[in-house]
Parts: C-alpha cells; structure tokens; sequence
C-alpha cells in the first residue's frame, strides 16, 4: 500500500511518527530549493487556494490526469480544512511521483507564524509532535515562491515593489521583506503603483501601471495569483492583466470555487463545486 493510500484510509492517523519522517526526507530532494521555477508547457491547469480540502486536491487532479495536463498549485495547501495533514501529504505525494508535471508554489499559509494563528500547527503537534511539524517547515522554505509558464506569471500574493525582472527573485533571501510580499500583496485598481495594504495589516498593493510594466519588461501576458477568496471564485484586474484564483467552494460564501485552464495563451475557467466533489 502506498504512504499516501495509508494515511488516507478512512481518514485516520494510519502513519507512524517515523513513516512520516521517512516520507518527508524522500520529498525533500524534489524541490531544488530555488525561488523561481520556469516551465515552457502550452498547456496546464493552475489551482488557487485550497486550505485543507482534501476533495477539491483530488477533483483537479484527476482532471489534470484524465486530461493528461501538467498542473499548478498557487499555494495555502492548509489551514482551515478538516483534512490539513491530509491534504499537504497528498500534494507532497503527488510532487514526488511526478515531479516534472507538477510544481506547488509557497504560499502565506506555508509559513511557520500563519500555521499558530491558523491552526495547522497544533494539528501536526496532537497528531504527533513539535518535531515533525518543524521538519515540514522546513520543505516550506524549498518550495518556489513564483514561477513563469510560458508566457504567464504565477505567484500566490503577486508581483513586490522594486524590480524589474522576474528573474530577480530567484535572488531574494527568504529574509527579504520583497520575498514575503510575493507570498501577501494583493492587486487594487485604485492605484496605479504600489501603496500600503490595509486590509492585510502590512504589506503592499500593486496597481495597474506597476502590473503593466513587469509584464511587458518581462514579455509576459498576464500574472495568475490566489490569496483571496471572490464570491464567483475569481476576479480579473486591470482588464485581464491579472487573474485571481480561489479553489474552494462555500468557503466565504462562494458556491463554486474556480481552477485555471491553460492552453495556447488562454485561460478558461472551471467550476469546482460541492456537488462535483
């Protein structure tokens, strides 16, 4: 029976502390440690937020199979949901059996403060111990923050104020305050550049003209991020620069929850809903 097969069943605590170390000390070598990751694919499926629910990481990934379709994960793998672990040893799962098709980006949840206010932390900890919950913080800080796909920037928080190229992030130090704000800040058309974001309590908003310019610089044609959730489960900004993506459903009222696919510079738009799952 596979690790992941195991842990699933039924939903219960089937691993033993030392099956999971193992587990985890095997994904380590699939993810290089890199900032950025490039990937030339025409076609792929990109998914938003999931928080923890395990029914919509298997939903989209039995379409990317069906379809045979690389896939992206735009990050908040836990958090919230009733199958944290679960889900997170799914995904990590899928990463290593199929580590070219698949990439999972960081986002504000993977991060070690966000999961003691938001509950992961103390999962990991009564299931089974402080030191297994640090040992996944630290494939936290091997996971990219922003990847480019062919012609498409993908981030979970956006674009941080100050650079040019995308290529710069790749030399962030994850003590960078412009390395957090690639994983928090959130676009608003009410500037034009880049102003402080309230909402968040800290951090940036980008606007139109700061999201015009890093896509031309870089010969990108739109930036597809998560970190918030929409009614609709998406929202486009400045006239389709920017799609925002939120995967599950009746999370903040949405009905449906929204995954991305992507083939030959388009994007269409997929229902995730309570019903499909």
């Amino acid at each position: 029976m596979r690790l992941i097969d195991k842990l699933l069943r039924e939903g219960k605590q089937n691993l033993s502390e030392s099956e999971y170390f193992n587990f985890l000390s095997s994904v380590e070598s699939c993810f290089s440690g890199d900032n950025m990751v490039r990937k030339d694919w025409k076609e792929f499926m990109v998914v938003g937020d999931i928080h923890g629910e395990l029914e919509v990481s298997k939903f989209v990934v039995e379409k990317s199979v069906e379809n045979d379709t690389p896939i992206v994960f735009l990050g908040d793998y836990v958090d919230r949901g009733e199958k944290q672990l679960e889900n997170l040893t799914y995904l990590l799962s899928l990463k290593r059996e199929n580590p070219d098709e698949v990439v999972l980006l960081r986002g504000n949840h993977e991060t070690v403060n966000i999961n003691r206010s938001y509950g992961f932390y103390d999962v990991v900890r009564s299931r089974y111990s402080k030191k297994l919950y640090d040992e996944i913080a630290s494939i936290y800080d091997r996971l990219p923050v922003a990847g480019v796909v062919d012609d498409f920037y993908l981030a979970h928080g956006g674009i941080p104020e100050g650079i040019k190229e995308a290529q710069e992030i790749e030399l962030f130090d994850k003590e960078d305050e412009r390395y957090d704000e690639i994983l928090w800040n959130d676009p608003s058309e009410d500037i034009h550049e880049f102003g402080i974001n309230y909402y968040r309590g800290g951090y940036k908003v980008y606007g139109r003209e700061a999201v015009r310019r890093f896509l031309k610089y870089n010969e990108l044609t739109q930036m597809i991020r998560g970190h918030q959730c929409f009614l609709e489960g998406y929202r486009y900004f400045f006239d389709e620069m920017v799609l925002s993506l939120f995967s599950v459903p009746n999370y903040c009222g949405n009905k449906y929850g929204k995954y991305g696919r992507v083939s030959e510079g388009r994007v269409e738009l997929v229902d995730i809903s309570k019903k499909s799952l």
